[in-house]
């Protein structure tokens, strides 16, 4: 089987939704930002604060370029992976792309206690989630085979739901 790619803003689901998916569909699940942890031997949050975004982006490409020639896996990909030309480019090519569409409200809700997310360390968080969604949501749709609205959908119901398309 093809590739199944997850993406979407941060907290709409990618890797919980993912590694279920690949249980179910008996494929390989790989998180982008696990692997680039191991491989960086950092937390994503470090290699911001350490390297910058910049460095980061190019590492998350070269993690990506890797999933070419590859079948069977899920992939949750980072938030920020279609930010790239070159990337939307490359998950195209390596499979089928699920972009996991949750509105601000769903995001804000499941991100309200996480700490760990570099791009949220500001004072007025929902203003940068929506800052953000408005600024990537043209390129999620662009890199998108198939759009699943999340929003209000149990974790289960969207698995279902991306498993009745493929």
């Amino acid at each position: 089987m093809r590739n199944v790619i997850l993406i979407g803003f941060m907290g709409s689901g990618k890797s919980t939704i993912g590694k279920i998916l690949a249980q179910q569909l008996k494929l390989n699940w790989l998180d982008m930002d696990i692997e680039i942890e191991q491989s960086e031997g950092i937390t994503i949050k470090e290699i911001f604060e350490q390297k910058g975004e910049e460095y980061f982006r190019q590492i998350e490409t070269l993690h990506l370029k890797k999933q070419l020639n590859k079948d069977n896996n899920v992939i949750s990909t980072g938030g920020g992976v279609v930010l790239s030309e070159e990337n939307r480019s490359i998950l195209k090519e390596i499979g089928t792309v699920v972009f996991l569409h949750a509105n601000s409200e769903q995001i804000i809700e499941n991100l309200k206690d996480d700490e760990q997310r570099p791009l949220l360390r500001e004072d007025n968080v929902e203003d940068k989630i929506r800052k953000l969604l408005d600024q990537r949501e043209a390129n999620y749709l662009n890199a998108a085979n198939i759009i699943i609205q999340t929003t209000g959908k149990s974790i289960e119901n969207v698995v279902e739901e991306i498993i009745s398309i493929l």
